[in-house]
């Protein structure tokens, strides 16, 4: 399970994440589009995942990946982008960004980028017998 916080995009496009994450048994931190708002977010945090969309603005995720970093060194950044680049990788992994994940995104491929889930509990077909009852 992935403390993750969610900063810039629409507050739909957040809304999907949020549901999307939880629903594989991720904890959502907070979602916003503040930036200051994040920066408190990632300090009580701990070891948390930020997904960042790089159309954010004032600032650029460019940056507010710095900021973020320092206000949790812990920080594993994800940055949620609408296109890709040999230049882009380069900027996004030169600023410590762990992965990057292209819209629209397969979930699996978001998943991976966040980190590892815990399973939900599985559900057995039929109930368990008693030793020696079959």
């Amino acid at each position: 399970m992935a403390n993750v916080v969610i900063v810039g995009g629409s507050e739909e496009a957040q809304l999907i994440l949020r549901g999307l994450l939880r629903l594989h048994q991720h904890r959502i931190v907070g979602a916003t589009l503040q930036t200051r708002a994040t920066l408190e977010m990632l300090r009580q945090a701990t070891d948390p995942v930020l997904l960042v969309d790089a159309d954010m603005r004032d600032p650029t995720w460019s940056d507010f990946v710095p900021e973020a970093r320092r206000a949790n060194p812990a920080t594993r950044v994800v940055l949620l982008t609408p296109s890709r680049s040999a230049r882009l990788d380069s900027q996004a992994h030169s600023l410590g960004v762990a992965a990057l994940v292209p819209r629209p995104f397969a979930i699996q491929e978001l998943l991976s980028a966040v980190g590892a889930t815990t399973p939900p509990p599985a559900r057995p077909s039929s109930p368990p017998t008693e030793p020696g009852s079959g």
